[in-house]
């Protein structure tokens, strides 16, 4: 079963999409308390290093004098171990209309927040992969700009790729469990899947290169081979096809995303494989051309 062009041409404005949505401007704000410890500082300092153009961090000191924040902010963070000011300029910040979240050691240091809500919430920590682990969730959660943090900062990637990965799970699960077509789910899983693909490399920060071919070829055999297996086992499942249908779209949806989130995060080089298959293309490129001028001359 091959893909239809119109499916072909609707994920390729996926990943027009998708690098759209990676260069969105992504604005944060930090507030740095006096209170605040070196491994609050160091460990925010790290993370919020931009890996591209379309970020910007904005740092300033929470001291005596009223606090507020630019209309373009998306987040604030506020560093702070505890001090008279913290409340005071925290509601000042909440005012901003930016969802606003305070990083300290314990919960005790800011009493005064009992529990998330959308504008407001609380992260304490002593550990630089909880604290990270937990602002990226709670960033996802309160923007709509994810792909483009996911792109500008590092430690909200795995984040982001857990989302698109769940996202496009669910999705072609209920595919495979509602289509009854034979054959019809395929090109709808597959335009699915190189989605999610798009999406997964604009988080990655991994522009729409030759590569992507080379990935996009593998998610499209993997859904032959998925879609071979489902095939076998559904046959044998009578009544109960549809379930086996879907467990085995969401199984496989799920192993590409994970591959994908793999390959991404190990930065492989395709350039040698590049430079072969351009030099292939140029190859029968010449051969074609030289076929061609013989032609005419006979």
């Amino acid at each position: 079963m091959r893909v239809p062009v119109d499916k072909v041409a609707s994920a390729v404005k996926m990943g027009a999409a998708a690098k759209r949505e990676q260069d969105v401007p992504v604005r944060v704000a930090v507030f740095v308390d006096a209170t605040a410890t070196r491994f609050l500082i160091d460990t925010v300092r790290h993370a919020l290093v931009p890996s591209t153009t379309s970020g910007l961090v904005r740092v300033d000191r929470l001291g005596e004098d009223p606090v507020a924040i630019k209309p373009d902010t998306d987040v604030v963070l506020v560093l702070s171990c505890g001090s008279d000011r913290l409340q005071s300029a925290v509601r000042e910040l909440v005012v901003g209309g930016a969802p606003v979240c305070v990083l300290c050691e314990s919960s005790v240091e800011a009493p005064f927040i009992q529990s998330d809500t959308p504008v407001l919430g609380l992260i304490a920590a002593q550990d630089a992969d909880h604290l990270l682990g937990q602002l990226s969730e709670w960033i996802m959660d309160r923007t709509d700009k994810q792909t483009a943090f996911a792109a500008c900062f590092a430690f909200m990637r795995r984040a982001a790729s857990n989302r698109v990965i769940a996202s496009t799970v669910a999705a072609n699960a209920l595919t495979g469990a509602l289509v009854f077509i034979p054959g019809a789910d395929y090109p709808v899983m597959t335009l699915a899947q190189i989605g999610m693909l798009f999406q997964l490399a604009s988080a990655y920060d991994k522009p729409i290169r030759l590569e992507r071919a080379y990935e996009a070829a593998g998610v499209v055999v993997s859904g032959l081979a998925v879609r071979a297996v489902a095939r076998q086992l559904s046959s044998r499942a009578g009544y109960g096809a549809f379930a086996v249908k879907a467990l085995c779209a969401a199984a496989g949806t799920y192993a590409m995303g994970r591959a994908l989130t793999l390959v991404y995060e190990s930065d492989i080089d395709y350039e040698p494989v590049n430079r072969v298959v351009l030099g292939v293309a140029d190859r029968v490129r010449q051969a074609f051309a030289g076929g061609a001028e013989t032609a005419r001359q006979e």
